[in-house]
């Protein structure tokens, strides 16, 4: 049975509006978080990227459904990097892929309708293989490297960027009506490339966010301000760090990032059951309330990470107050269950050596963790910014 062109886009369509509704259903009613929500505007950008190549292949005249189409499109692809990014615990960049939905917009309408159903394209294909690359870099990096998930969706990218390039390379040497187009860059291949890139993505993204949520008993759920841990929940930490650390900087006072993430959390909720893993995070939570310098913020971005914002005059203190948390966590085991002694591992990184910016200093302390579990955890790593 041969497949035309039409039944291939239709059948591509089809796959990206049931991944999309799946996954944004799933975000809504289980862990809607900022992460959750990046990714599912990727789906409904998919989504609108259907209806609107749909609208323009049907409707004569209807050059708007083009450019709706590219726009989404260029959204969808941006907004698997921008939560690849979230994942990682680093800022979205999204308005980097609002400038690139910008000239792909402006480079379609110029276009249109001279350039019919083309307009566009070499500019959207090139845009895509940007936000493509960046994405297959960003799904080999952090606490994503570690994960086959992540490392999966990573080759897809880096497919779909091979094949965006070649295809805007035989368009503008050849043009569209060409054999080499026509045989191997055609939109019923593009359709093919699409259905692989949007079921890895709904696939890949759904165990990401299932692997993050099975070890989060307690979680970032926030309570107000704070998580349920007692502490700062990952927004609130976010700005009340980027506030002390604006004041910090004017002031030159020192500052100083900890990142601590509980050792072997999915261990205990096996071993013990989830009510352990509940009460694990919370201990970890009290302790560090009662073990850091009184002024210092906490923030609970994630299951079992905490960060610690502490000012400090040099690298020596913030390792003294990063190796009193890893002290006091051996010497309080858990009251329920005495057996269990948590251990933590530990990053730190400074202004001195990274500036004032919370996202470089969360980007290298996230790396030192990543350094001190590698080393078998219940270790500290101290970033030197080199």
């Amino acid at each position: 049975m041969t497949l035309d062109v039409v039944t291939l886009m239709t059948m591509s369509s089809l796959a990206v509006v049931l991944c999309g509704v799946s996954f944004i259903l799933n975000t809504s009613f289980t862990r809607n978080d900022a992460t959750g929500r990046m990714w599912s505007l990727g789906f409904i950008g998919g989504i609108i990227v259907a209806a609107g190549y749909g609208v323009e292949a049907l409707v004569a005249g209807a050059w708007w459904g083009l450019l709706v189409g590219n726009v989404a499109y260029t959204a969808a692809i941006g907004a698997l990097w921008c939560g690849a990014r979230l994942h990682n615990h680093r800022s979205s960049l999204l308005w980097i892929v609002g400038v690139v939905a910008v000239v792909v917009a402006a480079a379609t309408i110029l276009q249109t309708p001279a350039a019919g159903t083309w307009a566009g394209a070499p500019v959207l294909w090139l845009g895509l293989v940007a936000l493509s690359v960046l994405g297959g870099i960003e799904l080999q990096r952090g606490r994503l490297r570690r994960n086959v998930n992540g490392r999966s969706l990573g080759t897809v990218l880096w497919i779909v960027a091979f094949f965006m390039l070649a295809r805007t390379a035989v368009f503008l040497v050849s043009g569209p009506e060409s054999r080499a187009f026509t045989s191997y860059f055609n939109p019923g291949i593009a359709a093919v490339i699409t259905m692989a890139l949007i079921i890895s993505a709904a696939i890949t993204v759904s165990v990401l966010r299932a692997e993050r949520g099975g070890d989060s008993a307690v979680g970032d759920i926030s309570v107000g301000i704070l998580s349920r841990a007692g502490v700062l929940s990952a927004e609130s930490f976010v700005q009340t760090a980027e506030d002390h650390l604006e004041r910090a900087e004017a002031a030159a006072v020192g500052m100083a990032l900890i990142g601590a993430d509980v050792d072997r959390l999915p261990e205990v909720n096996t071993a013990f059951g989830r009510a352990a893993g509940d009460a694990a995070i919370s201990a970890f939570a009290e302790t560090l309330r009662t073990t850091v310098p009184v002024m210092a913020a906490i923030g609970h971005p994630s299951a079992g990470r905490f960060f610690v914002l502490v000012p400090v005059t040099n690298a020596t203190e913030a390792l003294a107050v990063a190796e009193r948390i890893q002290v006091a966590l051996v010497d309080a085991p858990l009251p329920d269950t005495q057996k269990i002694r948590l251990t933590a591992s530990l990053g730190v990184a400074g202004t001195v050596d990274l500036g004032y910016s919370l996202e470089a200093l969360t980007a290298a302390v996230a790396d030192s963790i990543d350094m001190a579990k590698a080393a078998g955890g219940n270790h500290i790593e101290l970033s030197t910014g080199s």
